[in-house]
């Protein structure tokens, strides 16, 4: 049994426990900081990078080709694991994106409509303008299926970087990144599901439709429960493989038709949690010290517990959920998969002498600022979009060179475009972690020189 404190009221830590705290607290502080997720995936890159390039490199591209299979009746999904994490497990962090877009457009930085023009004019630019870029100098036609790489930004690096900044810029710039970057992921979204698709299996188109049909059900009928949207997007998961559309669309669709509406009215949550903690209190006997003495206490917090699950929306309690596993999980496992690029004594000519490099490289550290600076131009010159206050010019183009961090999203579409094994695709990485880099120091460097010391927004 626990010891109670000086007042009797409260439990306290054994020694033990104590000792624990101490050590574990400097981890969660680290799991909780902003920028934790963006350290992860830098330990990811580098040890993929590392493992590329060591003794251990020929485990190292023997273990992403394990190959696993899925049969369901009479189809089946045979794929490497490298696949199977691009494939499936991208899934969720495109579910994530989709429930924060569902957010943001209903409640969130993207329902104001004077943001939300801002910020939709600087991502056209901002996809619009690398595109451009990119098909202008990678004119080949083996390099043209990339024209979509440098169009989406690394909302996590990003961030980062802003991070480290917050003494210098105004909490309206994370805002406006972190919008853009929403709106950046849709195209990147729309593209893949229009520029990436492979041969259409229309057998599975009927089946797919009366999924998709059935999910706007459950919203519309009420059900909240977590297993059976997951459940359901597993099926249309594997029907849109079957259909030779990407698996990771499947995710946004089912975040899409996440229910926003809660199980219980606030004035119903307030009134049963008053009741309850007057029940809590009247069951509690003043010669005990420990709840684990009190079982009526013990069935008054599981009720306190059903109730409050009850006045969350599901789409608040799946977001929040995933949002860790994701940062923490899905996306540094991404990069451990796909970062790992074989350097050599002659890469950096072989790399830089590609016309694919120059057009990613130019597309991501000139192409976004610029797509975006001309975005906003372009929206305030039509009167549809002002600069979000107190946002100036000096904080847009910094952004933009933020914006130039493509990293796990463009490694990704870089690798629908070009394909697993190819000599593109290695040059592609090469060049999309190189010109990341550059973009965040130009963009933290920028930001630093232009954006003076603030005491307050």
């Amino acid at each position: 049994m626990m010891k109670s404190s000086a007042s009797g009221n409260e439990p306290i830590d054994t020694p033990l426990e104590k000792t624990t705290r101490t050590l574990t607290e400097p981890f969660r502080d680290f799991v909780n900081a902003q920028s934790a997720s963006a350290w992860v995936l830098v330990a990811a890159l580098l040890l993929a990078i590392g493992l590329a390039n060591s003794p251990l490199a020929s485990m190292y591209f023997e273990f992403l080709h394990i190959e696993l299979s899925l049969s369901l009746a009479d189809s089946g999904v045979a794929m490497s694991l490298q696949h199977w994490v691009n494939d499936g497990l991208m899934a969720l962090f495109f579910f994530l994106l989709g429930l924060e877009l569902k957010r943001e457009l209903l409640v969130g930085r993207l329902s104001e409509r004077t943001r939300a023009t801002s910020v939709l004019f600087a991502a056209l630019g901002g996809v619009a303008v690398p595109a451009i870029v990119f098909l202008s100098l990678g004119n080949a036609a083996e390099i043209k299926n990339g024209w979509a790489v440098p169009v989406a930004t690394d909302t996590a690096f990003a961030l980062m970087v802003l991070v480290l900044l917050a003494n210098r810029i105004p909490t309206a710039a994370r805002a406006f990144l972190v919008g853009l970057a929403i709106m950046d992921d849709v195209g990147a979204i729309l593209i893949i599901a229009f520029a990436y698709t492979s041969e259409f299996n229309s057998s599975f188109l009927v089946p797919a439709l009366i999924t998709v049909a059935f999910l706007a059900g459950l919203n519309l009928v009420g059900v909240r429960s977590g297993l059976t949207y997951l459940l359901t997007g597993a099926v249309l998961w594997w029907m849109f493989l079957q259909l030779g559309l990407h698996g990771t669309l499947a995710g946004v669709i089912v975040a899409l038709a996440a229910p926003v509406r809660p199980a219980l009215a606030r004035p119903t949550f307030v009134s049963a949690l008053r009741q309850k903690a007057r029940s809590f209190e009247n069951e509690h006997d003043d010669d005990t010290n420990s709840i684990l003495e009190q079982p009526e206490q013990h069935e008054i917090v599981r009720d306190v517990l059903r109730v409050a699950k009850k006045a969350a929306t599901p789409l608040n309690r799946w977001e929040t959920r995933l949002e860790k596993p994701v940062s923490f999980i899905v996306m540094p496992l991404f990069a451990f998969m796909n970062a790992g690029v074989v350097l050599s004594g002659n890469m950096p000519g072989a790399t830089w002498a590609s016309n694919l490099s120059a057009a990613i490289f130019f597309a991501l550290l000139v192409g976004k600022p610029v797509g975006i600076i001309l975005g906003i131009g372009l929206g305030k010159l039509l009167g549809m979009a002002t600069l979000p206050e107190p946002l100036t010019w000096r904080h847009i183009f910094g952004i933009g060179l933020l914006g130039g961090i493509g990293f796990t999203m463009s490694l990704f579409i870089a690798t629908l475009s070009f394909g697993e094994g190819s000599a593109l695709l290695e040059i592609a990485k090469r060049t999309i972690i190189a010109t990341s880099v550059c973009a965040g120091l130009l963009g933290y460097g920028w930001l630093r020189w232009a954006c003076k010391p603030r005491t307050s927004e």
